[in-house]
């Protein structure tokens, strides 16, 4: 497929590329500009779509639906290093209200004096590589160690302390999310009178092998697919992050290499929250809105509220 780019005042070029991901069209980019990009690695190269201030991540896929133009070319940009004072660009992990790490990730670019001022403004030790799997994880503490495009989360006292917590209260809640979903298992059996089946897989991946997207539990009833996802307690956020995963599904099951989940296909997809601190102000609104069937424990029993025109509640007695 032809690619249109253009690289700081120059005209706009167009190339013949038969790769697969951003990495691959930014090494060719490199080839082709090699007089102008000649000292420069790939990792030190941004793509941008036209008008566009996201960046093109490294690993994500070009396909037909990847379009340009004279008009609209690729965007390319460097990043010009200079010892101590160069500025770098990478990712840190985001934090809800409550100081709970979320799975999705902010770009910065800073200079060494901002990332020193960063940490003590987040009253931080350092950042950790989000890849390090050291039992004792390397603490950085100054540009200096920080890799271009690399990802990493804030190492912070208090957040180890939220950490630790989460971990007992998990402990703690992975009994009663187990036996919400199994109560939402019995309810569809009863509900369409046929048995709910486990879907064998949970996790699926792209082409490459890249995690997508992860379900706590998958139930399969005749054609319809329960997408169920457990939390120990519900917030707007977390009722918002539900309902995009549950919208991109559809989306992810075209791309998954995972044969299993393709077998899901043109299937009618229900979200399920369960949760066991589940406000009732947001069972409301993800019943009567969001058109989600949930659980939650209440008076020594566990409830399923689903959307009908007529909302039915069931309860599971323990």
């Amino acid at each position: 497929m032809n690619i249109w780019f253009k690289y700081k005042k120059d005209e706009p070029a167009v190339i013949s590329f038969k790769g697969k991901t951003v990495n691959a069209l930014k090494k060719q980019i490199k080839t082709e500009l090699k007089n102008q990009l000649g000292k420069f690695d790939i990792t030190q190269i941004t793509l941008r779509a036209s008008g566009k201030h996201e960046i093109l991540c490294a690993e994500m896929l070009i396909d037909e639906g990847f379009t340009t133009s004279y008009n609209e070319p690729v965007v390319v940009e460097t990043e010009i290093l200079e010892n101590y004072q160069k500025m770098k660009s990478f990712h840190i992990q985001c934090y809800d209200n409550e100081s709970v790490p979320l799975n999705k990730f902010e770009r910065f670019t800073m200079r060494d004096k901002d990332f020193r001022g960063f940490l003590k403004r987040m009253k931080a030790r350092g950042l950790e590589n989000i890849d390090n799997d050291n039992e004792e994880p390397e603490i950085i503490t100054s540009l200096e160690g920080i890799q271009t495009n690399k990802y990493y989360r804030i190492s912070a006292s208090y957040l180890t302390t939220v950490k630790n917590g989460i971990a007992q209260t998990k402990v703690k809640d992975t009994a009663l999310e187990d036996e919400m979903t199994l109560a939402v298992k019995n309810f569809i059996n009863k509900k369409f009178k046929s048995p709910a089946k486990d879907f064998p897989n949970r996790v699926m991946h792209d082409e490459i092998g890249k995690l997508i997207i992860e379900w706590d539990r998958i139930f399969l009833c005749h054609s319809k697919v329960f997408l169920c996802e457990s939390k120990h307690k519900i917030t707007k956020e977390k009722l918002k992050m539900l309902v995009e995963r549950l919208k991109d599904f559809p989306e992810k099951l075209k791309v998954t290499k995972d044969v299993e989940f393709k077998q899901l296909s043109n299937m009618e997809y229900i979200g399920v929250a369960c949760a066991t601190l589940f406000p009732i102000e947001l069972r409301q609104k993800s019943v009567n809105e969001l058109g989600l069937i949930i659980a939650y424990p209440e008076g020594g029993q566990y409830c399923i509220d689903l959307p009908m025109d007529e909302c039915h509640n069931w309860c599971n007695y323990l």
